[in-house]
């Protein structure tokens, strides 16, 4: 089933993220703490280049949203994003409380990723973004790289 990302600046040093794939939907938040949307244009890049497992965090204050990506099978991915309340508290993903879960094709998440990450850009631009968000300038580069590698998977992607 197709996923969406939405990702917003909410504030300085906010972001709102919001996935759906149909049948469920999970809103999330974001401090400045880590560089999240960086961390899910990377993830997207890994998924879609083959990576059989990816992790990441939406730092909150005070916790935080575990992102686990793996393959299961090919050409498939489960997405889970996982609530812990302590922040950097180092807890395996089983101590996580499961907020969502999907399942869908690599180029699916990227392509839901990349057109988020365009989404804010478009809206803010690189100087807006760094004003809002304050501790990190947007992921240009990183976006480039995962518009290269879905541009090279073709033009199906």
């Amino acid at each position: 089933m197709p996923i969406t990302i939405e990702y917003r600046l909410n504030g300085t040093g906010w972001a709102d993220c919001t996935l759906t794939d149909g049948d469920s939907k999970c809103e999330l938040s974001a401090s400045y703490l880590s560089d999240s949307l960086r961390n899910l244009v990377i993830a997207a890049t890994a998924v879609v280049s083959g990576f059989q497992r990816v992790s990441f965090g939406f730092d909150e204050e005070p916790g935080e949203y575990r992102w686990v990506i793996t393959s299961p099978r090919l050409n498939e991915v489960e997405l889970e994003v996982l609530a812990f309340e302590e922040l950097w508290g180092g807890l395996p993903d089983t101590d996580g409380r499961s907020l969502f879960k999907a399942r869908c094709l690599p180029e699916d998440f990227a392509m839901a990723v990349q057109a988020a990450a365009h989404r804010v850009l478009e809206q803010y631009g690189e100087a807006g973004y760094i004003k809002l968000w304050h501790e990190h300038p947007f992921p240009s580069a990183q976006l480039a790289e995962l518009d290269k590698v879905l541009a090279y998977k073709g033009p199906d992607v």
